[in-house]
């Protein structure tokens, strides 16, 4: 038994079948939960099972999504320099770009996320993440050198490679149409994905625009509050896509298939729907050009801040 627990083989098998049947749900449950509480605060201890205790077996280090995510990239709304992660100022169809994005991300959170929190005086979140940090690589190594390296690889390291990738690219994707001429106009620096399956799986992920308008909508809303804000999707140039998730379009845009990501878009009102097919595929080539790094404000179709 003990020699079965050290094969390499079985730690692939696992892998790939924990990642292929919950990586997704897993992740998405992260997301919705750690931007509204999944259990009442008579229960609120309940709340850090899934962002401290099984975050670590799907990739993601015990403490840095809350910081990363809801307080990092939501308040800073994909602005560089501030979102250590904004994909702005690089051109968005370059995959060496993306991979020393993806290299930076994994190399280097380590530093930069206690070190904005830090920056921003959120003093107890710049502890708590650094504290995290350390009392995750303090625990692989001691798993490692004492218990057992091969379920050490497969249940923590290999995971965060897989993961970083995963989390990267889609962040990517979500942020790879950004209006060089308004990057901080929330309608212009991302996209809804609407009837595409993995809507189904992730909480109506695929309605980013509306995520980014406000991040503590519930998910159940989102579709009706697409229908409630046509107009305005309309008024400022939104891009919506039928039928096909970020990761699709972050593979056409990779790809250099502009012509095929435009038959999937969906007009949101007259002034979209005067828009001819080649002038949607110069709209989509307009929006991969990288934006100058700004610090002005966010404007009033910019997301608001959560707390």
């Amino acid at each position: 038994m003990f020699a079965f627990c050290r094969s390499h083989w079985v730690g692939v098998a696992y892998l790939a079948l924990n990642y292929a049947l919950f990586l997704q749900r897993y992740m998405l449950t992260l997301h919705v939960t750690e931007h509204r509480s999944l259990f009442q605060k008579e229960y609120g201890l309940l709340n850090n099972i899934i962002p401290y205790v099984m975050c670590n077996f799907y990739g993601v280090p015990s403490g840095f999504y809350r910081l990363h995510h809801v307080v990092m990239h939501h308040v800073e709304d994909n602005a560089s320099p501030g979102d250590l992660t904004s994909t702005e100022a690089v051109p968005r169809n370059s995959l060496p770009h993306f991979v020393r994005y993806w290299i930076r991300f994994w190399l280097c959170t380590w530093v930069e996320l206690p070190a904005y929190a830090l920056r921003k005086g959120r003093l107890g979140q710049a502890a708590g993440c650094a504290a995290c940090a350390l009392g995750y690589w303090v625990a692989v190594v001691g798993l490692w050198r004492h218990v057992n390296p091969v379920a050490t690889l497969w249940v923590l390291l290999v995971p965060f490679f897989v993961s970083t990738f995963a989390l990267m690219f889609g962040n990517w994707s979500q942020h790879v149409f950004v209006d060089p001429d308004q990057p901080r106009n929330s309608y212009r620096s991302t996209y809804n994905c609407l009837a595409c399956p993995d809507n189904r799986r992730t909480y109506n992920d695929g309605y980013h625009i509306l995520h980014h308008l406000n991040s503590r909508l519930h998910w159940s809303e989102l579709p009706q509050r697409f229908i409630d804000t046509l107009a305005a999707h309309d008024e400022n140039d939104a891009l919506v896509f039928r039928g096909i998730g970020f990761f699709d379009v972050g593979v056409m845009v990779f790809t250099g298939q502009l012509d095929k990501l435009a038959s999937f878009i969906v007009p949101c009102g007259p002034r979209q729907h005067a828009r001819s097919r080649e002038e949607w595929v110069a709209l989509l080539r307009h929006r991969l050009r990288p934006a100058k790094a700004r610090l002005e404000p966010q404007t009033a179709a910019s997301a608001a801040a959560p707390s």
